[in-house]
């Protein structure tokens, strides 16, 4: 049964959206675009998750960044007067995070400082009916490509091992399968990563009952108990270490040697 306080957190994110959407230098990723925009809302997913597009130097990313950030906080604080907005530094110095809270929700919108830019073309899409129908709300904006999509998604679901992050790629694998556009994905995923490529292919196992419990559970439309997930992720990794071919081995050491 989906939980009302997950419902309360996707109304929120719902509103603040468009004021997101309006930020070009943005497109939109994770388990908001996989389940709200792709997906017929298997799962609620309470994040806004965000890519910078823009190819430029650290440094004037970082300045982009913030000031878009700072345009959506004033956008949103504008128009939404019941809705607070607070921006989290990074290391003391630049906006990535805003904290978005109401009367009874709070959701975050982050973008990542590190994997920047992108590969393939987003796509301007808008929330499936099924959101729209359940939630009352419309809501459209730049998502990045299927293949960075779930390309990044699989290789959070081998990094964190959240429960969210397996539960998306179990639908993946029982519906379309990983395609080669999203391997194209993955090896991206792989090679863009902050930790070693081998630690992604071949993660310690951790012990996520405790945020399945708190993190997952009542976010869901379809079961999907812990044992599901232990499961998952034990197919995921395996399908991953035996579709790499020894040509993408190479290319893979060679890319971490630095050749």
């Amino acid at each position: 049964m989906i939980s009302a306080t997950y419902k309360a957190q996707v109304d929120l994110l719902l509103q603040v959206l468009p004021y997101v959407a309006k930020e070009k230098i943005f497109a939109l990723k994770g388990g908001t675009a996989i389940n709200l925009f792709i997906r017929d809302m298997p799962r609620l997913s309470v994040d806004i998750d965000l890519t910078y597009l823009p190819l430029d130097t650290r440094d004037e990313a970082l300045k982009n960044i913030q000031e878009g950030l700072n345009r959506i906080k004033t956008d949103i604080e504008r128009n939404l007067t019941n809705v607070k907005v607070h921006t989290v530094p990074l290391n003391g110095e630049t906006d990535v995070k805003l904290n978005v809270q109401s009367k009874n929700a709070q959701i975050k919108i982050e973008v990542n400082t590190i994997t920047r830019g992108n590969v393939f073309p987003t796509e301007f899409m808008q929330v499936v009916e099924s959101v729209q129908d359940e939630f009352g709300k419309f809501a459209a904006i730049n998502v990045v490509s299927l293949a960075e999509l779930y390309g990044g998604k699989i290789c959070a679901a081998i990094d964190r091992q959240h429960p969210r992050d397996v539960f998306d790629v179990k639908l993946l694998m029982e519906n379309e399968g990983v395609s080669d556009e999203i391997w194209d994905g993955v090896k991206i995923g792989l090679i863009s990563h902050y930790k070693p490529i081998i630690e992604l292919l071949f993660p310690i196992l951790k012990d996520q009952k405790s945020a399945f419990d708190k993190q997952f559970a009542g976010m869901t439309s379809v079961e999907f108990t812990y044992d599901d997930y232990e499961k998952t992720r034990a197919t995921l990794i395996d399908t991953i270490q035996q579709r790499l071919t020894d040509d993408e081995k190479r290319f893979l050491l060679s890319f971490e040697m630095g050749e």
